[in-house]
Order: C-alpha cells, then sequence, then structure tokens
C-alpha cells in the first residue's frame, strides 16, 4: 500500500483541524492559522513537515489566496513556519506564549479562555525626565525605556513602553536583546535585579495614535486606543511606569492586575 507524500500528509492534517474549527465562528484567517498551530501542537505536523503552497491551501480550504497568504505570513513572523525562498514552506518552531501576562490577558469572545500573548523587543535606551519621574522618583542616572511590540494571538497589536529607574536597574541594559522577547518582564527585573512585582495599579483613557505609533500598531493615524498607565510596586516601592496601548478590539481585557493568568 502506498504511503502519502509529506506534503499530501500535511495537506489532509490542515484540512481536517481547519473544518472542525468552522463551528466556533473564526475569520478564515484565523481558521487556517488556529488549524496549523494546534496540529502542530498535536504532534500531527513535525518540524521541517513541507507545507503546501498557499495557492493550493487556498483551493482546497476555497478560501482567498491572500486569506491564506495573510495566515501563513503571520504564522512565519511568530516562527510557526519559515519560508524558504524558492523551496516552499515548512512547519519551524514554534515561539512560546507569554506565562502569567499580567497587563495582557484578553479573553476570546467565542471560547472564553484567555489568547496566548508574544512580545517582540523593540528598543531600549536611557531617557530623561517625562511623566515617569512623577511616579519612580528622581535619578541622577536616569531612567532606561524599553519598547515592545505585544501580539495577541496574530490578532492585534498592543504596544508598550516599559520605564525603569536605571541607578537599581543597569543589569537590564546588558541582557541579550532575545532575552526581552516572549517573557514577562517582571520576570526578569525579580531574577535579575532583586525586584518583584508585588503591587500593580493602573489608570486609562481614549487617545489618538500619532502616525509612529499607528505605524507600529499596524493602525492609521488617528485611530483611537486605550491608553493604560500602569505603576508597579515592589514592596511598596515604586519601581516600573509602563504606557500600554490597546486598539479596539471585541475581546474583553482582565484588568486585574494580580498576575494570575
Amino acid at each position: 500500500m502506498s504511503q502519502q507524500s509529506p506534503q499530501l500528509s500535511s495537506a489532509s492534517t490542515i484540512s481536517r483541524y481547519f473544518h472542525r474549527l468552522a463551528p466556533l465562528g473564526l475569520s478564515k484567517h484565523a481558521q487556517l492559522r488556529q488549524s496549523i498551530i494546534h496540529a502542530l501542537e498535536d504532534g500531527e505536523l513535525q518540524f521541517e513537515d513541507k507545507l503546501p503552497p498557499e495557492r493550493e491551501l487556498g483551493d482546497m480550504l476555497s478560501i482567498s489566496l491572500g486569506t491564506a497568504q495573510k495566515a501563513l505570513s503571520g504564522l512565519a513572523a511568530e516562527g510557526y513556519v519559515v519560508r524558504k525562498q524558492g523551496i516552499g514552506t515548512f512547519v519551524g518552531q514554534a515561539r512560546s506564549a507569554i506565562q502569567k501576562a499580567w497587563h495582557y490577558r484578553f479573553t476570546d469572545p467565542h471560547t472564553g479562555q484567555h489568547l496566548p500573548v508574544f512580545a517582540h523587543f523593540l528598543r531600549r535606551g536611557i531617557v530623561g525626565t517625562g511623566p515617569w519621574v512623577d511616579h519612580l522618583g528622581p535619578d541622577p542616572a536616569g531612567y532606561i525605556r524599553i519598547d515592545r511590540l505585544i501580539s495577541i494571538d496574530e490578532r492585534f497589536n498592543c504596544y508598550s513602553e516599559l520605564y525603569l529607574p536605571a541607578s537599581p536597574f543597569q543589569p537590564m541594559l546588558d541582557i541579550p536583546e532575545e532575552r526581552l522577547e516572549d517573557i514577562n518582564l517582571k520576570e526578569i527585573l525579580d531574577a535579575e535585579c532583586g525586584y518583584p512585582t508585588t503591587e500593580a495599579k493602573g489608570a486609562a483613557r481614549v487617545v489618538q495614535l500619532d502616525a509612529r505609533l499607528g505605524a507600529i500598531m499596524k493602525l492609521p493615524e488617528g485611530s483611537w486606543a486605550l491608553r493604560i498607565n500602569i505603576l508597579g510596586k515592589a514592596r511598596r516601592q515604586a519601581i516600573s511606569y509602563q504606557k500600554m496601548f490597546v486598539p479596539p478590539t471585541d475581546c474583553e481585557l482582565d484588568m486585574d492586575f494580580i498576575g494570575s493568568s
């Protein structure tokens, strides 16, 4: 009895998961994305398995080429798949979602489950005075600023600016950038600097995004977003000030800030 080729096998696997997810009412893009992720997590797609070409996927699942391209582009950005020019698309080694994502616990309106959160490091450096000084107090060494793009299940992007007093948090300038990807930074503040975040509180208001933030979050300039200013403390001492921007979404945000995700 002849065996299916790896590519035909991956096609049938994706198709099976795709139709299994249909009752959830997801967009076709999200449905295809979740099909591949679930098949990978269940072990039915393996590292370096070759996937069908985008056009074949579209024809097989009765979705547009653009939808297939959008789903695979997002998966490639997260490392779930790897595109090799002129060769094809292969299953990659998936990124790990942030564990205990204190401030980014969004609930899927269809499943009621918290969505996976991924963080992409953008930049860091030393800055001077700003609103954070009123919350963190003066520091002659300045303040460390860490910018990250936060992907919520590849459905939408949030943006984070984290400010730390530089004197007690100098190790944060030397940590390799890759360690600032896909991790709750509070874990590093505790492990590397000895400051566990024991309390956090926030205040929110609706703002319009300027051109820079709109481009980062992939939204038009002037789009409305929720800005949440969050003060983190370690044993009643203020240690971090974060500006968090959330775009309009039908996913509910859990705002208790306890960190029990």
